[in-house]
């Protein structure tokens, strides 16, 4: 017998009770980060051991961190890593600034007698394509390094006066052993945070393979917009499930459940009445947005949050709803432990 289903109330209490606030990468997603994040610590202690002899009141210290610094990048695996949370600079503002100096070269507006600025520019360089130019070619090395210590003057030029001041070279002379950690977690923030933003649909991904539940993502005959989860398939659906994790609040929560009530929810019922639309609805951001939240409870036949427990009755749900013939060919225990 398939659960009952809750009144928007207790579909609402269900969200608030059982709410995980902030998304959690994968296991697999936080140990990978863990090796990385020790893995620039040690790189960070390196470099700062390197460093000790240089003394900033003498008037060569610039020119033996530029040396120290283009060596580390063309070197070490983690130099650039290293360099970037010294300075607090983001991977994407450095994507900028490279790309940048490459277009303006081919425009006739920045000269230089490096060969790497001379390629072809046809698509932007990112982190992997700047990290084996760095191994490979030590002048790009040495170019980056100029830059980071603030010494390119077209760079200092176009970059605001708050940015300006990451490319400072003193941050390379640092000595508070506290700071290792954090600045090593700042230096990989923005791939960590890219690297777990699939992490909640991961979650109902992982639970339908498991299961061997049979379904597929997009596009559905009759509903208005894309659908994350399909059971078992787009031309025969019994099981609709959309996801909503927001950790922050924002103006187009109030669209984004409007859409899914008077969109995705209205073309269910009017072209697939027998269906089931289910909503995994979690994140800080719906406890402050009352109304927003309400819509969404109203949309959803059944509410979940990312909660264990909520995840187990998720998985219990399921498995009352489908037949044998929705689950992959010699996968359906779950299909004879739900109607035991």
């Amino acid at each position: 017998m398939v659960s009952m289903q809750k009144s928007t109330d207790e579909k609402i209490k269900t969200v608030l009770e059982k709410n995980t606030f902030f998304t959690k990468a994968l296991p697999s997603v936080e140990e990978e980060y863990q090796k990385l994040i020790d893995s620039v610590v040690c790189s960070l202690k390196k470099l700062r051991k390197i460093v000790e002899g240089v003394d900033i009141k003498e008037e060569s210290y610039k020119q033996q961190l530029f040396e120290i610094l283009t060596n580390f990048l063309h070197t070490e695996k983690y130099g650039l890593d290293t360099a970037l949370a010294v300075c607090g600079l983001s991977y994407e503002k450095l994507y900028r600034i490279v790309n940048f100096l490459r277009i303006a070269y081919q425009r006739g507006l920045y000269q230089s007698q490096s060969n790497w600025i001379k390629e072809t520019y046809t698509t932007e360089w990112k982190e992997g394509k700047i990290k084996s130019k760095l191994r490979a070619d030590p002048t790009f090395a040495a170019d980056l390094a100029k830059i980071l210590l603030g010494e390119e003057p077209l760079i200092n030029r176009i970059l605001s006066p708050y940015e300006r001041k990451t490319l400072d070279p003193s941050k390379f002379l640092f000595q508070e052993d506290s700071m290792l950690d954090t600045l090593a977690r700042y230096s990989i923030r923005g791939r960590y945070i890219a690297s777990k933003g699939g992490a909640p649909e991961d979650v109902i991904k992982n639970i339908l393979d498991e299961m061997g539940v049979r379904y597929a993502c997009g596009k559905v005959k009759g509903v208005g917009r894309k659908i994350d989860f399909i059971i078992p398939s787009e031309t025969k659906p019994k099981v609709f499930i959309q996801c909503s994790y927001v950790e922050t609040t924002s103006s187009g929560m109030g669209d984004k459940a409007k859409t899914e009530k008077d969109t995705v929810s209205k073309n269910i019922k009017e072209n697939y009445p027998k269906a089931t639309f289910i909503l995994f609805v979690d994140g800080a951001g719906w406890i402050v947005r009352g109304e927003a939240l309400r819509i969404m409870c109203e949309a959803g036949d059944y509410v979940f949050t990312f909660h264990e427990e909520q995840l187990k009755e998720f998985r219990e749900l399921l498995s009352k709803l489908l037949s044998k013939e929705d689950y992959k060919q010699g996968l359906h225990r779950f299909f004879e432990k739900g109607k035991s």
